[in-house]
């Protein structure tokens, strides 16, 4: 038997919440993708913000184990290293839905048929566990990512906002560790950042991306837009991991 003592506990707990809530996160643009291509956009932006409410679950776990490790007192060194290993779960996650976007977006597919004769709930669960798919010429797939689909212009805002969205918990708690005769006020810093992150998907992105869905157009423009974005999220996990990783090798 494996024993795991309660800091390794704690730390798999905020590494793999973390995680999950971020996969969650990704795997939701499968919804969108899948609104578009099956002309059902309404429904797949809805199930979109459906699935990302869900993922906030883990913040259950998230911010208070981590608030707890903090408390109790953790070296920066260490703090540093759960840091990069959630970052670096979240990268290869990211890769794997960019080159993959086809597998996230048939799987909301099935739930869109799932959902015309039951609830949202059990038309994921039917499209997990449940072994009847759309046959191959009722499927619909999108084009695969290339790099000639990317606006680097986009990905690039999209890079900035995300870096604010996925660092704000971890950033305002590193500040907790800095400083901790003022940690209870800077850990609350935790929206302030995110606010940055939200302010720029939310006035700029999101509806970007919303209007090209919606045109009746049959360029690939929507395509170029949620791939662009994507891309600048891979991009903001990867920046923060090298950024973690040139502090770390100072300490």
């Amino acid at each position: 038997m494996i024993y795991i003592d309660s800091n390794t506990f704690l730390h798999l707990t905020v590494i793999l919440s973390f995680f999950l809530m971020q996969f969650i996160e990704m795997a939701s643009f499968g919804s969108r993708v899948a609104g578009k291509v099956l002309n059902r956009v309404a429904l797949g932006t809805t199930l979109q913000h459906s699935i990302f409410t869900a993922s906030r679950f883990f913040l259950i776990l998230f911010l208070p184990v981590l608030g707890y490790v903090v408390e109790y007192g953790i070296s920066i060194e260490n703090y540093l290293i759960i840091v990069i290993v959630s970052f670096s779960l979240s990268f290869f996650a990211s890769i794997f839905l960019l080159i993959r976007l086809n597998i996230f977006q048939i799987f909301f597919q099935n739930v869109f048929r799932f959902y015309d004769k039951t609830n949202i709930p059990s038309a994921i669960c039917k499209a997990l566990f449940i072994k009847d798919k759309f046959t191959q010429s009722q499927l619909q797939l999108c084009g695969s990512y290339s790099n000639k689909r990317i606006i680097w212009k986009k990905t690039l805002v999209s890079l900035l906002a995300y870096i604010f969205l996925i660092s704000s918990y971890f950033l305002a708690f590193t500040l907790a560790i800095i400083y901790p005769e003022n940690r209870l006020t800077l850990s609350q810093f935790t929206a302030v950042f995110h606010t940055f992150g939200a302010i720029i998907m939310s006035f700029y992105l999101d509806p970007m991306l919303s209007r090209s869905i919606d045109s009746a157009s049959e360029n690939s423009n929507w395509l170029e837009n949620t791939y662009s974005i994507l891309l600048g999220r891979l991009l903001s996990y990867f920046f923060a991991i090298i950024v973690l990783i040139i502090i770390l090798s100072f300490k």
